[in-house]
């Protein structure tokens, strides 16, 4: 008799993994298969994760159904595990992670056309579509020794300066690997990069090509899954979720812009795609290379102790780097100037528009302000259930709440005190959108931010008409930092440099050089002569000399000794267990006899080098009607404390967190 373990859909809540099933004869069935089992008194959905002979020491029910075909590839049975190991999730969850919505619930959905389906994605239209070959250009010296480090190593670093010709080797290895019939898998963190990749992509490699991201339909996305499944796309191009894309033969996965903190999922399974990247290259044979002009701390921590293979690209292929100058508001302030644009930033805008090239604003802040305050008694606007403030917006005439979508009406008179002088102060894209078309009032302003990106289509139509030089100015947040490739920009302003600095987050100096950096590399692509604005009332802070220098190594080389002191991530990690419920106290009790519980439960076992912290109150403090009190880990080895984790509903887990 052959037996399968199964993981069960209706056990998710359930802190057993899987369960035993017998296999009745005439079912076929392997690692990967979508099974039907009875469960209980109904009958449940559930994943084939092992198989075997021995007997179990239970009486086992049969499976009552199995798929055509398994669903999932054996290699992501074993990656599915190890994500569950170690962010402290079931396996269930993550085995559903691999799939999506409708192919997970009704498993053949998207397999083939669909005469109802009347839209698609542009972005799929334009994968499809016949691109001219584009000529491979010389490589150099420095990009023909990289691609000679990937051949030689399963795991690399890639290090390359802005625009120094990381997308060309990532090209020519997947070309190497499509030669030995194997497959090919690009990440990017976010979906704005996405068209361009695609044309480049498309021209080189004329190879087919499936998008996976979260901007398609649900439809798509089961069409775009099933291609892949299939064998029927060498080329598999998306944002994070792509990492448990069902790849057959799979030979190269390529991680852009590593380090990005778009590639932390913020949902169950809280997963970290680069951790799940290397270990997808483990399971699976592939080999990995990780770029970007500025790698995480963590990231490039491992390269110089040789757990990865480390590149450098240290020249630019074309154009030269831009002229960075830190503009300090502090001096603008004192000067009288009350704007958040400072008279250098207009300075340089007006004389690029009067060259006709092109601007990007970046501001990382959505909406009209950042708040709506009371000038009496110094109240501003929150949102009834969440802990934070509600964010002035046009579209609607009101203020919303960025974490729950609560929204109401600008109040004409205050909350709290009744007095008529309210104000909505701060910035966001929006009022600066709006200020831009007043102090240029005939240029083409485009504003790009996860508000104006919601559409199917937005990302693209944004980038194709800034491309096509259809606009004048992009204002944007973090989506406008990252890979964009325009040749006409000459001038980028970052109008508030010093946010991420402000964020409390142990990597708030990385996040902020990283930014900096990777949004003065979108000007000087050409060679025309480009400017960078930065502006910052903190221009002595080591991140943004720094990052003004272009110099990774020597903010690597400031920031490790803190990460050392107060053992930060690469020394130590991190998880952190939330308690949320209605009611405050209730949360606060639960998380203290949960740390306390943790604590003495190390102490009997045995188990040292791992600190317990807290409970403290989490950052935003109440989320959608609920508290949230936190218990955070740290140290090496967390897993040897999971089994102490406290179980039950509104418990939730994080390791690697990315606040």
């Amino acid at each position: 008799m052959l037996y399968a373990e199964v993981a069960v859909e209706a056990a998710r809540a359930l802190d057993r993994e899987t369960f035993s099933y017998s296999v009745p004869e005439g079912v076929d069935v392997v690692p990967g298969h979508r099974v039907t089992v009875p469960f209980g008194r109904r009958t449940t959905f559930g994943y084939v994760v092992s198989m075997g002979t021995d007997e179990p020491e239970v009486e086992v029910k049969a499976i009552a159904s199995a798929g055509d075909e398994p669903l999932l590839l054996p290699h992501q049975v074993a990656l599915a595990r190890m994500v569950a190991d170690h962010y402290w999730v079931p396996l269930i969850e993550c085995l559903r992670a691999m799939l999506p919505p409708r192919v997970r619930s009704k498993g053949s959905t998207g397999e083939g056309a669909s005469m109802r389906q009347r839209r698609h994605s542009r972005l799929l239209e334009f994968a499809t579509a016949v691109h001219a070959e584009a000529q491979k250009p010389v490589l150099t010296t420095e990009q023909q020794a990289a691609l000679e480090v990937i051949a030689a190593n399963q795991l690399t670093l890639l290090h390359g300066v802005i625009a120094s010709g990381k997308t060309e080797v990532y090209l020519s290895a997947a070309e190497e690997a499509l030669a030995r019939q194997l497959r090919v898998l690009l990440l990017v963190p976010e979906i704005s990069l996405t068209p361009q990749l695609v044309e480049r992509v498309r021209a080189r490699l004329q190879a087919p090509i499936a998008i996976l991201h979260s901007q398609l339909t649900e439809l798509e996305r089961a069409q775009q899954w099933w291609r892949v499944r299939r064998g029927q796309a060498d080329v598999v191009l998306g944002s994070r979720s792509a990492v448990f894309a069902p790849i057959p033969r799979l030979g190269l996965v390529c991680l852009d812009e590593e380090g990005s903190a778009a590639y932390k999922q913020d949902r169950t399974p809280r997963y970290e795609t680069g951790w799940v990247a290397r270990r997808l290259a483990a399971v699976s044979g592939a080999r990995l290379v990780a770029g970007s002009a500025t790698p995480s701390v963590v990231a490039y921590h491992d390269a110089q102790r040789g757990d990865l293979a480390l590149s450098k690209l240290t020249h630019r292929v074309r154009g030269h780097d831009a002229e960075v100058e830190l503009v300090d508001m502090r001096d603008e302030f004192a000067a009288g100037n009350r704007q958040p644009l400072s008279k250098r930033l207009l300075e340089v805008v007006e004389r690029t528009l009067q060259n006709e090239e092109q601007v990007i604003l970046y501001l990382n802040r959505r909406g009209m302000s950042t708040y709506v305050m009371c000038r009496d008694c110094g109240k501003s606007v929150q949102c009834l259930g969440c802990s934070v403030s509600l964010v002035q917006h046009a579209e609607i005439d009101g203020l919303v709440c960025h974490y729950c979508g609560y929204s109401r009406a600008m109040p004409a008179i205050c909350d709290h005190c009744g007095s008529r002088n309210i104000r909505a102060l701060g910035m966001g894209t929006q009022r600066l959108e709006s200020m831009v078309k007043r102090i240029w009032p005939t240029a083409r302003v485009l504003r790009l931010d996860s508000d104006v990106a919601r559409g199917p289509d937005a990302y693209f139509q944004v980038w194709e008409a800034f491309s096509e030089r259809r606009a004048d100015i992009l204002v944007g947040t973090q989506l406008v930092a990252r890979g964009l490739d325009l040749p006409a920009v000459t001038c980028v302003g970052v109008v508030d440099a010093d946010l991420p600095l402000h964020f409390p987050d142990y990597r708030s100096a990385e996040n902020t050089f990283s930014l900096v950096v990777q949004v003065a590399g979108r000007a000087g692509r050409d060679g025309r002569p480009s400017s960078v604005i930065v502006q910052t009332s903190n221009p002595e802070h080591y991140s943004l000399r720094f990052a003004a220098e272009g110099d990774y190594e020597a903010f690597y080389a400031a920031e490790l000794p803190s990460r050392k002191a107060f053992t930060f991530p690469p020394f130590a990690d991190l998880a952190v267990l939330t308690r949320s419920d209605t009611d405050d106290g209730r949360a606060a009790a639960s998380a203290r006899e949960a740390a306390e519980s943790i604590a003495a439960g190390l102490l009997k076992d045995g188990v040292e080098g791992i600190r317990v912290m807290g409970p403290s109150p989490a950052f935003i403090h109440r989320l959608r009607g609920e508290y949230r009190w936190q218990v955070t880990l740290k140290g090496l080895g967390l897993e040897r404390a999971r089994h102490l984790a406290p179980r039950g509903r509104g418990w939730s887990f994080d390791v690697d967190p990315v606040t």
